[in-house]
């Protein structure tokens, strides 16, 4: 018999959304192969979130072949990993996340296949309750699903949707995208948990069916009541029950999410049942691309452009530079070498936050507690509570789902924990959800909380020194780019609280700037007579820098970093308060979501780069 020939789908032009309906379940497995290619390649190219996409390509045309997208709501968890859909949605994946391409997430503005938004993990399950309880009260009729993996379903927000879904008799499809991983290997109780499951579909069609035939008039409902303790019973010898079952989330897997005919197959018997349905599909993430299927330490969850035959980065290395984030890492190093009382947390970026050598060499006094950052801060707070000093390293981004833990627990309690706050200020490609720019504002005005940004490595070691018998909450936020790697003496000292720095003195009293981080040393360079201080801390504002800057005819506040409504807001008022008449001009961004880009793009489009500042100095 002659083999039939794979199927080559072009997707350098958009697809046809209407083909996938057309396709054999094999024709389906061969454009899943396509589509894995064409990730690859453009993120070769653009950069993008590699491994998490290649995982579910073959689920996601299994329910592009099942459902009736865009009628059907289909809901990712976190959004990252919504290549496949884009492309089965008539998109392609050119100038991927760049400032006039594809998104890297699902983008309401950019298609109605993309129904919710979404750049932080564990919303799917209760954004799809209220599509599906919105659904049925205006008496529509489509199915909603939401897709979500086994790392985002630990979080609080998710296990706090799955609690209530008990009592939600809506229909629901819930996707559990189990690849056994988060950007590196999962961590928990839960993930233990998930690779016990095993369960009958045959039992979960027969339960529902029982369930919806006792349910009619209160005799039969006594009856159900009665006979479910013992149905229960039975249950447990003939099959694995399971904590979704024990929450009464019918469960349905575990399914081969490689296996597109049975993934289908699944989802028909499933067809009808008015009520929540878990369906657990295993996938392999990295899958159809070599390098990225054995990959445990998150390398290839997110990349910058590489070679695909190599795997080598596109990007050149200047040996001159060091990264923040490695900086900071290494002083952290450092600090629990000379101090057993430290501990270092990560919510799950170890991989983004360069604590892989932490993790192995300080096994006991390193935690990585996942996709939980409001028990990552609790957690922290206990350990200052108690004589130990945690150091809790998390993206600003991530930091805005612990506020409340932030202000509640350690700012009102004024314990000693220090945050490092990694991929502060813009970060380019990953768009609104990811911009690391409104943490100063959310901070800055906490009772107890100090902040501060460094400029140079000399500053950040005395930052990191300052930090080490500061017994109050710290926050210290650093930037996705490097600074000079310049040799710095061991014995150099602490910082001083509330410490700024003057680094440019002027003749006159025309002007006075006032910033910070590494652009302080560019503006320095700008050929004009002004005072420029470089604000080292940000909450802190000592009356002898105060008391300087009221003698300037015009002081310009320059925070490329943050929005209007933090420093520059604060420091602005404080002038005000003591009584400065003259003009004070706010280069700051605005307090908007500021779209994907480079953020060389991103300062230019907001007017915060270095040629807007210049213009405000010459005006």
């Amino acid at each position: 018999m002659k083999k039939k020939e794979k199927r080559i789908f072009d997707l350098s032009k958009p697809l046809n959304p209407d083909i996938v309906n057309e396709l054999s379940d094999d024709e389906l497995q061969d454009l899943a192969n396509c589509i894995k290619k064409e990730i690859v390649e453009k993120c070769s190219k653009y950069g993008g979130h590699l491994s998490s996409n290649l995982g579910v390509a073959e689920l996601m045309c299994a329910l592009f072949s099942f459902y009736d997208f865009p009628k059907d709501k289909l809901i990712l968890d976190v959004g990252h990993q919504s290549y496949a859909q884009k492309i089965l949605s008539g998109r392609t994946l050119d100038h991927l996340r760049e400032e006039n391409g594809v998104d890297g997430f699902q983008k309401r503005e950019e298609s109605i296949y993309d129904v919710y938004e979404a750049g932080h993990s564990s919303t799917s399950i209760s954004a799809a309750m209220g599509m599906a309880l919105a659904r049925d009260l205006n008496h529509e009729d489509y199915e909603v699903i939401a897709v979500i993996g086994d790392a985002s379903i630990a979080n609080g927000l998710a296990l706090e949707a799955l609690n209530n879904l008990s009592e939600f008799h809506h229909r629901l499809i819930i996707i559990l995208n189990d690849n056994e991983m988060s950007i590196t290997e999962p961590v928990g109780g839960f993930n233990k948990f998930l690779q016990k499951i095993r369960i009958s579909k045959k039992y979960i069609t027969s339960k529902s069916k029982y369930k919806k035939a006792l349910s009619k008039n209160k005799f039969t409902r006594a009856i159900y009541r009665l006979t479910s303790s013992f149905k229960r019973k039975v249950a447990h010898h003939l099959f694995y029950t399971n904590l979704f079952e024990d929450l009464g989330i019918l469960y349905a897997g575990v399914i081969e999410g490689t296996d597109i005919s049975m993934i289908k197959n699944t989802l028909k018997k499933l067809k009808g049942i008015n009520e929540p349905i878990l369906v657990h599909v295993c996938t392999a993430k990295g899958n159809g691309y070599f390098l990225a299927e054995e990959d445990k330490n998150g390398k290839w969850h997110s990349v910058k452009p590489f070679d695909i035959e190599s795997g080598q980065s596109k990007e050149k290395v200047d040996d001159r530079y060091i990264s923040w984030t490695d900086l900071f890492a290494m002083s952290l190093d450092k600090l629990m070498e000379e101090d057993n009382s430290i501990v270092s947390i990560n919510a799950a970026t170890r991989c983004g936050g360069h604590l892989s050598h932490i993790m192995k060499k300080y096994p006991d006094r390193y935690f990585d507690v996942g996709i939980s950052e409001e028990h990552a801060v609790v957690f922290a707070n206990g350990i200052a509570a108690n004589n130990g000093h945690p150091y809790v390293t998390m993206y600003s981004t991530f930091l805005q789902r612990a506020y409340d833990e932030i202000l509640h627990d350690v700012a009102r309690m004024d314990l000693g924990v220090t945050f490092l706050i990694d991929h502060a200020g813009l970060v380019g490609q990953d768009g609104e959800t990811h911009q690391g720019i409104f943490d100063v504002d959310f901070m800055i005005n906490m009772p107890n909380v100090t902040i501060a940004m460094p400029d140079r490595k000399e500053t950040a070691i005395r930052l990191m020194k300052f930090s080490k018998d500061f017994a109050h909450p710290l926050a210290i936020r650093y930037t996705l780019s490097s600074v000079v790697n310049e040799s710095i003496n061991e014995k150099i000292e602490a910082i001083s609280y509330g410490e700024w720095e003057i680094i440019k003195k002027a003749k006159t009293n025309d002007l006075a700037i006032v910033s910070m981080g590494e652009k302080v040393h560019i503006i320095k360079m700008i050929e004009k007579d002004f005072t420029l201080y470089n604000a080292i801390f940000l909450s802190t504002f000592k009356d002898e820098y105060i008391n300087d800057l009221l003698n300037y005819k015009k002081i310009i506040i320059y925070d490329p970093y943050g929005i209007k409504d933090g420093f520059s807001c604060k420091l602005s008022n404080i002038l005000r308060e003591k009584g400065y008449q003259n003009e004070i001009k706010i280069v700051a961004l605005e307090s908007k979501f500021v779209k994907k880009g480079t953020i060389a793009q991103q300062e230019k489009r907001e007017f915060v780069d270095i040629d807007s500042l210049k213009k405000e100095i010459y005006k």
